[in-house]
């Protein structure tokens, strides 16, 4: 969803309120410092060269985000080295391919742009502005690309262009991808409709406008069509309009399709004729669950297609013959009490690499190869930490992966592809000065929970120099999205920073323990669905029974325990903090979600609620924090960006109009321009320096924890 603000009230509300600090800020205890974790770089999206000797990846530096390559036995080169445009909100390489061994084509904005590996001089193509999203086709001779929503085709070597469709009114195309023959080319679509949200602001009608999208659909167009109507294949996405979806064999479409209450995925298969067959079908009275990492995955020949499936209790990787006429034919590559996740073939379609959990051990994810013909699994690899999306080279011989570990923030690594392999490290991306050994390694931990006694997974970080024979402040920090987790290594993907975060927080002398509530991935599918019809109440008496825990702790202050989260992570603060208003000492809720209401166009949400707000509305009253800020007794910080398109700002509008009206005190700190998971180094370091000095004075002070007002 996207949020517009009229001017006049825009001007109001990104002014940056500032904290009336009670306490001076900690100077840092270690090399951990704001600055630091501020300017740690992520690399992703690492890919081999057509020839296997390169791998280019992107590195992100708190939102600038260039193009690298890196070989074996030398450092990695820049490719690009874009200026900051203070214009653009972020300033990303939105996507790139390889285009020949020497040669990538990616985008940055609305334009493309190709690469030489051997001069590194980007330059725009010409011809190719105003393009959303693109791919190139197996033989690199032809692209794909959306343009004003329409599908086009060009080819890369005659510099020629033909327009492939004429979108109806409304309906946007994006995610271009031809068929293996190059003869045509698939492609999503759904509708966009912004539509106005009146909302009271200190008396005065503000409008917000959200963006709402339905009908999604697929679309099939020949190369050699001149704007024919596209064949039409309807869908009900995972996420949005995504529909995952795959060429294979035929040339056919491999998509998912999902019930619109989340219950039910129909893993499908259609050909170019409009006849389609079900391959794999699953059905949960909560909802379908989501694999960490997972995405159906075509073998390179099309004729298997890759899934996870939680039907056996766990996530686990299966395959099955795209001209199955029975589930009976798909082969369950794994098995235990363990989850699968990120999976890719080998260039041959005999072997897959995949990701995955152990018996005993959730918070981590080794790699293994498993071949198809005989089922036989060999750990590639089996260091600590959290490996995660291997790809094969062009050769099958290797594998290039992402790893992070407690030492380190995510890392490219490459490694052969047979058992006892010794893995090389390919980039490093710690800061000059912030050194390893000052990183604490989080501890997992399982405590009961106040709503079953069920035991509630967690990760504990508590400093090495921490004197234990003194009591000291905590602090819960609630990941995000309902389904995501925790790992005993730093956080693979986008709450890294939080990550970061808390390690500076535990040199800080404070106490954190990070919950993995029901709700949460990696686990079983009992855990995974275990908020159906309840969001917000037994998740959240998980998360309270945190502060249980850490209260047994006999270096924890229980007077001096406060809490903070991200996305969902915020709406389940505002629910701790008002569900057992004395509980926590202060909370900050960044990005999250006041009100489920607006949320119920179908997928995830819906299915977790399980009703609508006509059919269940005191199911939604419940799981509505901004309906009961009335019991709200601890201070309050609010974070958020005004180009959050996961959490738009208007949900945080709404809570800070229920504080006015309700005279409660808070803070708030909008970011103009930032998106959900705060990404420019400026921000970062804004909203950091703001939540520790919220934290430190209501919580590191031993006389703070009388409690105490905030300015708004």
């Amino acid at each position: 969803m996207i949020m517009r603000l009229y001017p006049a009230c825009l001007l109001l509300l990104v002014s940056l309120c500032p904290l009336r600090t009670t306490v001076a800020q900690q100077q840092p205890r270690g090399s951990i410092t704001i600055d630091r974790i501020a300017d740690i770089k992520y690399p992703s999206e690492a890919r081999w060269s057509p020839d296997g000797k390169t791998i280019a990846f992107l590195w992100d530096a708190a939102g600038k985000q260039d193009l690298f390559i890196v070989r074996a036995g030398s450092p990695p080169v820049a490719l690009t080295d874009f200026p900051v445009d203070p214009d653009l909100l972020i300033s990303d390489i939105g996507h790139f391919e390889w285009s020949s061994a020497e040669e990538i084509i990616f985008s940055k904005g609305d334009q493309l742009w190709v690469v030489s590996t051997s001069t590194r001089k980007p330059e725009p193509l010409p011809g190719y502005q105003g393009v959303s999203s693109f791919s190139l086709s197996a033989d690199k001779q032809q692209i794909a690309f959306v343009q004003k929503d329409d599908v086009w085709v060009g080819s890369l070597r005659a510099h020629t262009r033909r327009r492939l469709t004429h979108m109806p009114e409304g309906l946007r195309a994006f995610d271009p991808s031809f068929s293996p023959d190059g003869l045509y080319v698939a492609f999503d679509a759904a509708r966009h409709e912004s539509v106005p949200e009146p909302l009271p602001y200190n008396g005065n009608l503000m409008k917000v406008f959200r963006s709402l999208s339905w009908d999604d659909r697929i679309g099939i167009v020949s190369v050699y069509s001149y704007a024919a109507e596209p064949m039409w294949i309807p869908v009900s996405a995972r996420n949005y309009g995504s529909t995952d979806k795959q060429w294979a064999a035929g040339p056919s479409i491999v998509h998912e399709e999902f019930s619109p209450d989340h219950k039910t995925m129909e893993l499908k298969v259609t050909s170019l004729s409009g006849e389609s067959r079900t391959l794999w079908k699953d059905h949960d009275p909560a909802w379908i669950s989501s694999a960490d990492g997972a995405m159906d995955v075509t073998s390179p020949d099309g004729k298997w297609i890759a899934f996870i499936s939680d039907r056996s209790g766990w996530p686990h990787l299966y395959v099955i013959p795209i001209d199955a006429t029975s589930e009976s034919q798909a082969r369950q590559i794994s098995k235990g009490n363990f989850g699968d996740g990120y999976a890719a073939w080998s260039p041959d379609s005999k072997r897959i690499a995949f990701t995955h959990s152990a018996e005993g051990n959730q918070m981590e994810r080794f790699i293994s190869v498993a071949s198809v013909d005989d089922g036989r699994i060999e750990p590639i690899v089996t260091q600590h930490g959290v490996n995660r999306a291997p790809e094969f080279s062009p050769d099958g011989t290797m594998l290039v992966y992402e790893r992070s570990a407690v030492e380190h923030p995510l890392e490219v690594y490459s490694i052969s592809a047979k058992a006892g392999s010794e893995p090389t490290r390919l980039t490093n991306s710690l800061p000059p000065g912030l050194l390893p050994e000052d990183l604490t390694a989080p501890v997992a931990v399982h405590y009961p929970s106040r709503a079953d006694g069920k035991q509630v997974p967690a990760t504990l970080i508590v400093d090495k120099h921490l004197d234990r024979s003194k009591k000291h402040p905590a602090i819960i920090w609630v990941h995000g999205s309902g389904a995501d987790q925790n790992y005993l290594a730093w956080h693979p993907g986008y709450y890294r920073m939080y990550y970061a975060m808390d390690q500076y927080l535990a040199q800080q002398g404070y106490v954190i323990l990070t919950p993995d509530y029901r709700g949460s991935s990696g686990y079983s599918r009992d855990w995974a669905t275990g908020t159906s019809r309840d969001l917000g109440g037994g998740e959240t008496q998980d998360v309270n029974a945190g502060a249980d825990y850490l209260k047994t702790l006999s270096y924890v202050d229980p007077d001096r325990i406060g809490i903070w989260g991200l996305s969902y992570g915020g709406f389940m603060t505002m629910q701790s903090l008002i569900t057992d208003p004395t509980l926590f000492r202060c909370g900050i809720n960044a990005a999250g979600v006041g009100d489920w209401e607006s949320w119920t166009t179908g997928g995830l949400i819906l299915g977790r609620l399980g009703e609508t707000p006509v059919t269940d509305p005191e199911l939604y009253d419940r799981s509505a924090p901004v309906k009961h800020l009335d019991k709200l007794a601890r201070p309050l910080l609010l974070l958020q960006g005004t180009n959050d398109a996961n959490v738009p700002l208007w949900e945080s509008l709404k809570v800070i109009d229920t504080l006015e009206k309700l005279g409660k005190p808070f803070d708030m700190a909008i970011y103009p321009g930032e998106i959900h998971f705060f990404r420019r180094a400026y921000v970062l370091r804004d909203a950091w320096t703001r939540s520790e000095e919220f934290f430190d004075r209501y919580l590191m002070k031993p006389d703070s924890a009388s409690g105490g007002k905030l300015g708004k």
